[in-house]
């Protein structure tokens, strides 16, 4: 049997036992201020106008398809599409009534069901982690852009995460446990190579700083709960070892002395 992490629950969303926590989860993380305003800044990146089409790919449950259908007007079009039967009717359950130039579909990131050159821009999040063979996915994403159409792809970078206090080794083993969690934890680090290896023009990076001093909020962003509990499984950390970080967290949340860092990359490109 495949190990179960993560990851291969996002890739298999409809039929893990999780599914219902795996929604409420991204519902949790678009609810944040801190997500949510980095949301906002990359439909800037992508230099969004009236009358444009634009693809979500790996769309979730619609919220960011939603958000930019209102930016497009009546003259444009969002499509959002993801693999997920289960998140496209809960995309269109929330898009219904709204009266905004937005559709959902399911399909797959590597095979996209549209002919070449048909969207104006075409944005990605946080999807290229958890699949494999993310090259194969920009390159579809480009053929379906027009020329002169932007790209944007935001990753995480796990092996950039960080905390403060407590121990120093328990973190780095911690947070590095979570990055091999994914197929590649540090694939934000990477697209800017990837953009550039594909010969998209006016390549630009935008970091996205995540800082967070709630423990509670960084604890249920970073699943921490399951990624402890697989670690000490795995035997990577042991039980007393993590009790005792967890200890140092906590009380220094209760001080309000708790910082949770980390760096989400936005990189956008255009089409030649």
């Amino acid at each position: 049997m495949a190990e179960r992490t993560i990851s291969s629950e996002f890739r298999n969303i409809d039929s893990t036992e999780t599914a219902d926590h795996l929604v409420q989860y991204l519902e949790y993380v678009d609810s944040l201020p801190e997500t949510r305003q980095m949301k906002v800044r990359s439909y800037g990146y992508l230099d969004l106008k009236e009358g444009d089409l634009v693809l979500d790919a790996g769309c979730g449950p619609g919220y960011d398809a939603i958000r930019m259908a209102a930016m497009v007007g009546k003259n444009g079009q969002v499509t959002g599409i993801d693999v997920s039967e289960r998140m496209i009717a809960i995309a269109e359950k929330k898009a219904k009534g709204t009266g905004l130039p937005v559709s959902f579909r399911t399909g797959d990131v590597y095979r996209l069901p549209f002919p070449d050159a048909r969207f104006d821009a075409v944005r990605i999040e946080r999807t290229l982690q958890v699949l494999d063979n993310p090259g194969q996915i920009l390159d579809e994403m480009i053929r379906v852009l027009r020329p002169g159409g932007r790209l944007l792809s935001i990753e995480p970078d796990w092996e950039t995460f960080i905390c403060d206090p407590g121990s120093r080794d328990t973190a780095r083993t911690f947070f590095r446990f979570c990055a091999d969690q994914f197929p590649d934890g540090s694939t934000g680090r990477k697209i800017y190579r990837y953009f550039r290896e594909r010969n998209l023009a006016d390549v630009v990076v935008h970091p996205e700083p995540l800082v967070l001093h709630d423990f509670s909020v960084a604890a249920k962003m970073m699943n921490m709960e399951q990624f402890l509990g697989a670690a000490q499984e795995k035997g990577v950390l042991a039980r007393d070892e993590v009790a005792a970080w967890l200890g140092d967290l906590e009380e220094a949340h209760a001080k309000g002395q708790f910082t949770f860092a980390g760096t989400m990359f936005a990189v956008t490109g255009t089409k030649s």
